[in-house]
């Protein structure tokens, strides 16, 4: 997979659900390059939260937790 996707929709949440990610932080549904209608749902960092929008360019990125590799994905400059 080539690690690149679209914005397909998000929302940015301002509760603080896990002391690990303190509001606001954006959830993002991304429609992923390689095939129409695979989407993946992860948070997406990198930038203000104002700024993102839906058609927005985006590459996957990887952070460890625990022994789990967990995706978030990054704006595309």
């Amino acid at each position: 997979m080539s690690g690149f996707g679209t914005v397909f929709t998000f929302t940015v949440n301002h509760q603080p659900w896990f002391a690990s990610m303190p509001p606001p932080y954006v959830v993002a549904v991304v429609e992923l390059d390689e095939q129409a209608d695979l989407r993946v749902t992860a948070t997406l960092e990198g930038g203000p939260v104002d700024e993102v929008r839906i058609g927005q360019r985006v590459a996957v990125d990887f952070v460890q937790h625990e022994d789990v590799w967990l995706p978030l994905f990054r704006p595309v400059r």
